[in-house]
């Protein structure tokens, strides 16, 4: 029986929305969504233009869909790591070299979505739901190492936005230059940026002679 439990396969109905999902995600490795028309993911997909407007209002809609894909299919690269307790290096590296896989095949549009300075409002949109999915997943994981006494980060929250941003940048940036980054060096290097902003005063990763960081203080009221 099929994950739906109450049928064989696909109805036609959801083969054609499968369709321009496929169709949208190759034409949007190719070109940007600006210059992608309706028509264009129509053909793409063997169905009329009127028929596009059956399963989405639009072409963000359909990138929308794209984007709960890749969501879904982060939350699997990084699961183990993100369950796991401690640095826990092999989980994290294999999670982030996973999600850089996904960024040579898709790239194009996942940078337009993720990373470009200035989106329209409705790409903007889709970003805020991608960021706030992958960042409170991060954000707990860090609150409950703090909490476990492993790591001591000052604020959590700003944090794992910091670690999100420079992930999607570099990621992004190798994309745009494919040449420049091995993979290899990339993913490590993530690695122990991820980890040492995590971590940097964790006595296992100090030096002996190290002394501890002092939090933060408030500033005194004027």
């Amino acid at each position: 029986m099929s994950a739906s439990g109450s049928r064989r396969g696909l109805s036609k109905g959801d083969q054609r929305e499968r369709a321009l999902i496929e169709a949208a995600r190759a034409l949007l490795r190719t070109k940007p969504i600006r210059k992608i028309t309706i028509d264009e993911l129509a053909a793409a997909a063997g169905i009329a233009r009127p028929g596009f407007y059956f399963y989405f209002d639009s072409k963000q809609a359909i990138l929308a869909a794209l984007c709960d894909e890749i969501i879904g299919e982060g939350e699997v690269d990084m699961a183990a790591w993100l369950a796991a307790d401690g640095p826990d290096r092999a989980a994290l590296r294999s999670g982030l070299a996973g999600s850089l896989a996904r960024w040579r095949t898709d790239g194009l549009w996942l940078t337009e979505a993720l990373a470009v300075p200035d989106p329209d409002r409705e790409v903007r949109k889709i970003r805020d739901r991608i960021m706030t999915a992958s960042w409170s997943q991060l954000r707990d994981r860090i609150e409950r190492e703090c909490a476990a006494g492993r790591a001591r980060v000052a604020d959590p929250d700003l944090a794992a936005r910091m670690i999100l941003t420079l992930r999607n940048s570099m990621f992004a940036q190798a994309v745009v230059s494919p040449d420049e980054y091995d993979d290899d060096r990339l993913v490590d290097a993530m690695t122990e940026t991820t980890l040492r902003m995590i971590y940097s005063d964790h006595p296992a990763d100090r030096a002996p002679d190290a002394q501890p960081i002092a939090p933060p203080t408030a500033r005194p009221s004027t």
